[in-house]
Parts: C-alpha cells; sequence; structure tokens
C-alpha cells in the first residue's frame, strides 16, 4: 500500500456495494415511473446529482487526493440531506418542500445572482459579450428576482432549507421504529470540509498535523482517512436508497445481496481503522489521564 491508499480490494468491494445501491435506485425510479409527480422529479434529479458527486469523490479519493475528496463530499451530504428531508417527510408536506426548494429557494437564488451579476457586468464595456451575459442574469422577465415574503420569512426559509437545520429536523424523526437522533453526528465531518473550502486556520491546522506525524502513522492515518471517505458513502447511500424505498413504498429487487455488499464494506474498513486506532490510544490515554487529574485539583 503505497501514498496512504488502502488496498484495492477495499476500494472494489465498495465500488461493487455504490453500484448495487445505484442500480437498486434506479430500479425503484423505473418500477415506479407512473408517478410523476414533481416531487418524484424532483428526487430523481438528486440521486442522479448524488450518483454523479459520489463518482467524483471516488475518482479523488482512489487518486491520493483525500483532501479535496473531502470538499467534494460536503456536497455530497448537502445533497442526500435533501433527499432524506424530502423522503422522511409526511405525505402532506410533501409537495410542499418541493415548492420550496424550486420556487421559494430558486427565487432568493435568483435575486442574489442578479445582484451580483451587476457587480462582475460593469467590469466590462457596454456591448462586450461579458457585460451582455451578465446583464441577462438581471432580466426579471427571465428569472423571478422578486420573492415573496418579508425578509425575515426568506431568511427562515433558506435556514430551514441549510444542512444544520435539515439535520436537527431530521434528528426528531422516527423511522421504522428506530429514532434518527445520531444523525446530527454528520455535522463534524460537514463541518471539517467547511473548514478545507474556505482554507482557514483549522484547514492549515490539518495540513500541519498530518505533515508533521512519522511517515509510518501518516501511512495509516491515510489509509483510514480515505477508508472513511469511502465507508461514508456506501453508508449514506445506502440510507438514502432505503429511504427511497419507504417514499415509495416498495421492495428492493434483491435485498440480500445489497446487504451484503454494504456489510463486506464494514468488515473490510474495521481493520483498517483499529490499525490507526492503535497508534493514538497512548496519547488519549494520558490526555483522559490528564482531564481526569485537572478536575481533581
Amino acid at each position: 500500500m503505497s501514498q496512504g491508499i488502502p488496498e484495492r480490494t477495499f476500494q472494489e468491494v465498495s465500488q461493487l456495494a455504490l453500484s448495487l445501491i445505484r442500480d437498486e435506485v434506479h430500479g425503484l425510479f423505473s418500477r415506479c415511473s407512473e408517478n410523476t409527480s414533481e416531487v418524484n422529479a424532483t428526487l430523481k434529479m438528486l440521486f442522479w446529482y448524488l450518483a454523479s458527486r459520489s463518482q467524483a469523490v471516488s475518482f479523488l479519493a482512489s487518486n491520493g487526493f483525500g483532501w479535496d475528496a473531502e470538499i467534494v463530499l460536503r456536497s455530497f451530504y448537502e445533497t442526500a440531506a435533501k433527499i432524506l428531508f424530502i423522503c422522511f417527510a409526511d405525505e402532506a408536506e410533501k409537495d410542499n418542500l418541493v415548492v420550496e426548494f424550486w420556487r421559494g429557494l430558486g427565487s432568493i437564488d435568483d435575486r442574489r445572482t442578479a445582484r451580483k451579476a451587476n457587480f462582475a457586468k460593469n467590469v466590462f464595456d457596454a456591448g462586450d459579450i461579458s457585460n451582455m451575459t451578465f446583464a441577462l442574469l438581471e432580466d426579471g422577465r427571465l428569472f423571478d428576482l422578486n420573492p415573496e415574503g418579508s425578509r425575515a420569512e426568506r431568511k427562515r426559509l433558506e435556514q430551514k432549507w441549510s444542512f444544520s437545520e435539515i439535520l436537527e429536523s431530521l434528528s426528531k424523526r422516527n423511522i421504522g421504529g428506530e429514532s434518527l437522533s445520531n444523525i446530527r453526528a454528520l455535522l463534524h465531518i460537514y463541518g471539517m470540509a467547511s473548514h478545507l473550502i474556505h482554507a482557514d486556520q483549522a484547514a492549515m491546522g490539518l495540513m500541519s498535523d498530518r505533515a508533521s506525524r512519522d511517515s509510518s502513522e501518516r501511512a495509516l492515518l491515510e489509509e483510514s482517512h480515505i477508508c472513511r471517505i469511502f465507508s461514508d458513502q456506501v453508508n449514506i447511500s445506502w440510507f438514502c436508497a432505503d429511504a427511497l424505498r419507504r417514499h415509495f413504498s416498495e421492495t428492493f429487487s434483491d435485498l440480500e445481496r445489497l446487504r451484503e455488499a454494504v456489510n463486506l464494506v464494514m468488515q473490510r474498513s474495521e481493520p483498517i481503522h483499529a490499525a490507526f486506532s492503535e497508534t493514538q490510544r497512548e496519547f488519549y490515554s494520558q490526555w483522559s489521564e490528564d482531564q481526569r487529574g485537572d478536575r481533581r485539583k
């Protein structure tokens, strides 16, 4: 194993699981193709985007670009959250959510885009193709530049559809007898990806920390990192596929094969995570001892 990339067999079983999940999602949409509601059309587009982002993440992770994979994975998380938000909503609520997604948020984005386009337009002379391109984005005949509601109402709508707020809403749901309260754990990884996107001090700290480790520990860390990225994709894709199955009140065409493929990914990832965790045991055990000592003072 080189450049911190886990053994190829792990990547292969991950890709097999993702392929089976995509096939099941395609099958669900095909079997329910007579239902052409705007809700289902929206979900179909979101699943296409989820699969596309997943392919980009896999390519980056497989070629040693773990940090870049994390950045694209953030978009994968955002898409998955919207899929779950719609699929797990009450039936009477789904149509309204899709209207908010396309028209409520769309109009807000159109207005914001027009304002920013005006700044860019003024960089170019009148008659320049770039000037005309940006001017088109300000055309109220083509774009809805007058979103409904007060400014406070628009802010509430944007907040409702933010990643953190969607997870907060999902965490209060109980699906198939199981609470989704633990879904908020995704906020940590999502937040770390945000640091990478913004190139802030935390992102620089991550770079520095990895560079400061000795070569053998760094190799295990990089393997575990890439392994977690693949595992996240499989688990979340599986969760989204199951949410779609529930939305359609359908069954998977081959549940047993799908479950075996997902479980195999988890089995193959466990020793990789365990190997790295063992290198960290002494540090965190000492840290815990120091914490207990501080509390006793």
